[in-house]
């Protein structure tokens, strides 16, 4: 059990408010948006037409949630910090029921109130999104690498935020437990997050999330940006890099957790191919990059060629609709679409879950076809990529 003492930050009552008051504006928001989208009814490719734009809406929303959080608590943590998200939801290939990758850095040595302050901030934002509490996350929170929660056992699952007039309880998915509480207590001090970043590049992994930055606040004195310029420009992350082709074929049978993998893969292996390309034809001054820039880019356009990118992004976010569409369907259900999820269906249980939700038959065939054909299309951006450079693509 993990307790944490939030009478020097905030009231129960006080807090129970400020959560109800978020969470209610929020589900209006939400609620609006979906039904003007008709995103729990729409099946038809057609629906795509207006994804992108409330896709962007969407975003906007939980931006402002995050913000808002943050800001309610900021005081409790030390003056000087940085503050930052990355990931999906700055990549802008989010869905629907993204994770939140948000870091909180500061040099100042972690304390019970700073530790409780952002837990409350990541219990806040989970809850309000209706998410288990392992859906948000900080960079890198095994940097340094600490053996300290190894034994943990699910006895140890409970999480205690007690106030002056109540406590709330909660847990955490099992499988990822260890790494959840090791979010909140581990170190990451600023030295330590360059130190991950380091290791990333030398390694050559995480290549999708290395570049997918936006900074909230930065009060720590340090150049974040400049010291993660200085990394890429010491560094070809892609060096010998090869492209393996991906295709989905889920079969009779399929979990949840393959499901959840080719979905995510196949946005990955766009992300990478993205970012391989600031390196051979650099298109973007900033360090951060996003899908939204990458297609409207016109030193993209005139080395992939418009009507390149124009299929390209299509793909993708029909990729992202059928993805959000069998998310949302299991989501109902109990059922997380999470890589740690085993859960086996076979293609006509899914088709049926499908089918109540969406009134439409074999849409899970239509939902392999999305992946299959962004998978596509990145192996195609690949092959211009290698006969425009002089590259051979290695089988």
């Amino acid at each position: 059990m993990f307790v944490f003492d939030c009478t020097a930050i905030i009231g129960y009552h006080a807090f129970q408010d400020f959560l109800e008051d978020c969470k209610g504006r929020f589900l209006a928001e939400k609620t609006a948006l979906f039904r003007e989208y008709g995103v729990l009814s729409a099946s038809e490719a057609s629906a795509v037409t207006g994804y992108f734009e409330f896709r962007r809406k969407y975003r906007e929303l939980r931006q402002n949630v995050i913000r808002e959080v943050i800001a309610r608590f900021r005081n409790f943590l030390p003056e000087k910090c940085l503050i930052y998200e990355f990931g999906s939801l700055v990549k802008l290939t989010d869905r629907i029921e993204s994770d939140i990758d948000l870091t909180i850095s500061y040099d100042e040595p972690k304390n019970s109130v700073r530790e409780t302050a952002e837990l409350l901030i990541n219990y806040t934002i989970v809850t309000i999104f209706d998410h288990p509490i392992d859906h948000i996350h900080g960079k890198f929170q095994h940097y340094p690498v600490t053996n300290a929660y190894d034994a943990l056992t699910p006895l140890d699952n409970r999480y205690e935020l007690r106030f002056d007039a109540g406590t709330v309880v909660f847990s955490c998915p099992w499988p990822s437990f260890s790494e959840n509480i090791m979010n909140i207590k581990n170190v990451r001090d600023y030295a330590s997050l360059i130190a991950g970043y380091a290791e990333k590049y030398a390694l050559r992994c995480n290549i999708d999330c290395l570049y997918s930055i936006v900074i909230l606040e930065n009060t720590s004195g340090h150049d974040f940006i400049g010291d993660l310029a200085a990394l890429e420009d010491a560094n070809d992350i892609f060096e010998g890099y090869c492209h393996a082709p991906a295709s989905f074929s889920p079969g009779d049978t399929v979990s949840v957790s393959r499901i959840k993998k080719a979905l995510k893969g196949a946005v990955v292996d766009m992300y990478v191919m993205m970012a391989c390309l600031r390196k051979r034809r650099p298109w973007l001054r900033e360090y951060s990059m996003t899908a939204e820039e990458f297609f409207e880019n016109q030193v993209m356009r005139d080395f992939l060629g418009e009507s390149y990118l124009k299929e390209l992004k299509a793909r993708f976010i029909a990729m992202t609709f059928y993805w959000d569409k069998i998310e949302l369907c299991l989501k109902k259900r109990g059922i997380p679409l999470s890589a740690r999820h085993q859960k086996d269906f076979t293609a006509a249980e899914l088709n049926g879950l499908l089918l109540q939700d969406y009134q439409k038959t074999e849409m899970l065939s239509e939902i392999v076809t999305a992946v299959n054909d962004l998978n596509d299309a990145v192996t195609a951006g690949w092959e211009i990529i290698n006969r425009k450079t002089g590259r051979e693509q290695r089988s």
